[in-house]
């Protein structure tokens, strides 16, 4: 660690007086508010992507104090910390203090993934920033202290100078549709947090091509290591519910919403992606997809804009992960009729890798009812049948929400599938019992976003699929 980081963090500690923070209008009480830092304990605190708290942040003098590893801090192997628990609408208060020189940030929405080495792949940042000394600071006003990072800059550089303490209220509304940012009492930045607005913001930026950035309205809290001295402190948040609806409206008025607007969404024609949703495969490449096993898709890609299982390669997943989704594809088994029962045009699509909906080609072709084409695999019989005949093309329109767990690894709320086969609804919001199991019974075992899976069933199943997008949702 440099010299001129330790002296400026003696600075930093002591000896500094402590402004009156400008409290947010709210007419919400002080038991609204839960402390995530009161500047005796990190319980609420871990290293990202790890299941322990990092060492490099230290309790000093009631502050969370971040001090750079001496052998460095490295991309992909930071000291980055997020809360525990996840967070939808919030008002989030702070106070803030950097080193001379110093650069960090605060994150909201973040998903943690061992694909995402850093949490700025998935959570947008208020820029923590010395303004007068840090080279980010040249680079634009949507750099500084304060900015939405890369986005939108504030509208007057009211920071306090390196070793003085910054109050800071961010306020993320998704009902509101609203992004604030109040510093050291004063408004500087407001944006919107969802829609055309948001997509027109992010896609003006470096985020533009980022696939998992901005994505979840549902994540966890961040603070950054940037290499850099800085300390935090009075940490607190205080999560904003949907608008009461308990109160018998006496107008007709009191009961029209007018916020937040839905976005716009162009929709498909026949069948094809609507605006807002990710291609995951359109018939030219494998791209976005690897084997499960590590390396390129091993898949066949077809002339006429399809994929097909290469046999005994095995599955394939979506390089990019996913929570809750809609998810369209169209799914196709051989024409020229192949094996029987569980053996004919077998194949399945796993929700985060964990959750099967059952392709097969049950025509003329009895097998056990929760293994059939568009059951749940082993659990859910689906209510029709409703296949093309062999060689034709199938549709999957499904709905999936992921299920939750807490931090002790407990579910709070299980996963639920819809499927519509040909446009016919097959599973009606089932809620899942757990992963689909081949052999006993379905578990409950914790985890994140996942990737999509699609199966080889090691049987030459000759299973083909075309079409298919994903909307998170």
């Amino acid at each position: 660690m440099k010299v001129t980081a330790l002296i400026a963090l003696g600075a930093l500690i002591v000896g500094c007086a402590n402004p009156t923070q400008k409290a947010t209008e709210t007419s919400a009480q002080e038991n609204d508010w839960e402390v995530l830092f009161d500047g005796t304990s990190t319980d609420k605190w871990k290293q990202y992507n790890q299941d322990t708290m990092s060492e490099a942040w230290k309790i000093e003098d009631g502050a969370l104090v971040f001090y750079p590893p001496k052998e460095g801090s490295q991309w992909g192997k930071g000291h980055n910390i997020v809360t525990k628990e996840k967070y939808h609408s919030f008002e989030l208060a702070l106070e803030y203090k950097v080193a001379e020189g110093a650069n960090s940030g605060i994150f909201w929405g973040i998903i943690e993934d061992e694909r995402l080495a850093e949490p700025y792949l998935s959570g947008p940042e208020i820029q923590v920033l010395d303004n007068e000394r840090h080279p980010d600071a040249k680079a634009g006003l949507t750099h500084q202290a304060g900015a939405l990072y890369d986005m939108v800059a504030p509208s007057k550089d009211v920071t306090l100078p390196a070793g003085e303490w910054n109050s800071m209220s961010i306020t993320i509304d998704y009902f509101a549709n609203q992004g604030v940012v109040i510093q050291n009492g004063e408004e500087i930045v407001s944006f919107p947090v969802h829609g055309e607005g948001w997509n027109e913001l992010v896609a003006n930026s470096k985020f533009a091509d980022w696939a998992a950035f901005g994505k979840y309205r549902t994540g966890k809290i961040g603070l950054q290591d940037h290499g850099d001295v800085v300390a935090y402190r009075n940490i607190k948040i205080r999560r904003i519910n949907a608008p009461n609806m308990e109160q018998e409206p006496t107008s007709p008025e009191a009961t029209e919403l007018y916020e937040p607007v839905p976005p716009k969404v162009t929709p498909g024609v026949n069948g094809g992606a609507p605006s807002d949703a990710i291609v995951l495969f359109d018939g030219t490449s494998f791209d976005a997809w690897e084997s499960a096993n590590g390396g390129e898709a091993p898949w066949i890609l077809n002339d006429d804009g399809s994929m097909t299982v290469a046999d005994r390669t095995g599955d394939i997943r979506t390089k990019e992960v996913f929570g809750s989704v809609q998810l369209h594809l169209e799914w196709r088994s051989p024409a020229d009729v192949r094996g029987s029962n569980q053996s004919r045009a077998n194949s399945g699509v796993y929700l985060q890798e964990k959750y099967e909906v059952q392709v097969l080609d049950n025509n003329d072709n009895p097998t056990y009812v929760n293994g059939q084409v568009g059951s749940i695999y082993k659990q859910a019989i689906p209510l029709a049948m409703a296949s093309v005949p062999s060689g034709e093309w199938n549709t999957y329109d499904i709905i999936f929400h992921a299920p939750e767990f807490d931090e002790a690894g407990n579910r709070t709320k299980a996963g639920t599938l819809t499927v519509i086969h040909n446009g016919v609804l097959i599973q009606d919001h089932y809620e899942l019992k757990g992963t689909t199991e081949y052999i006993g019974w379905p578990k409950n075992i914790p985890h994140g976003p996942g990737a999509l899976r699609l199966q080889d069933h090691g049987d030459n199943s000759g299973v083909s699929y075309r079409n298919i997008w994903i909307r998170p949702l």
